[in-house]
């Protein structure tokens, strides 16, 4: 028994050197809420079957996940005064990852599940955002 208390203790203080060590080069706080103003902006058009497809595929699961958790999600059409000063959006939808309005990165279209937050992932992750610890 006493190993196995070892093990957690030391696994504890493993943790709490990897939180020192984020703190004090800077970087957030391992999934940091909305406060941070992080937000994901899906920028759609009536009409787009591939914004339909994202409804149905990703949408109603989004704000329960922890990427939805990090990045709330705010919906707006193409040329929304929120996005006027970003770079043109062609496609939709498009997924534009904000911080305080500053855009960090973006994905083009929606081919699926899979894709969506295989691209999604490494944003956030850039933005702070560590799943799992």
């Amino acid at each position: 028994m006493n190993a196995v208390r070892d093990y957690q203790v030391q696994g504890l203080a493993a943790l709490l050197v990897v939180l020192i060590a984020l703190v004090t080069a800077g970087t957030p706080i391992p999934n940091a809420t909305a406060a941070s103003g992080i937000r994901l902006v899906m920028v759609e058009e009536p009409g787009c079957r591939f914004c339909r497809k994202w409804d149905a595929e990703i949408a109603s699961g989004y704000s329960k996940s922890a990427e939805g958790r990090f990045a709330p999600l705010r919906r707006v059409r193409r040329g929304a005064p929120e996005i006027k000063s970003l770079a043109p959006v062609v496609f939709t939808p498009t997924f534009i990852v904000l911080r305080s309005g500053e855009e960090l990165g973006r994905i083009t279209g929606y081919p699926g599940a899979e894709y969506f937050y295989g691209e999604l992932r490494p944003i956030l992750a850039a933005a702070g955002f560590f799943p799992g610890l």
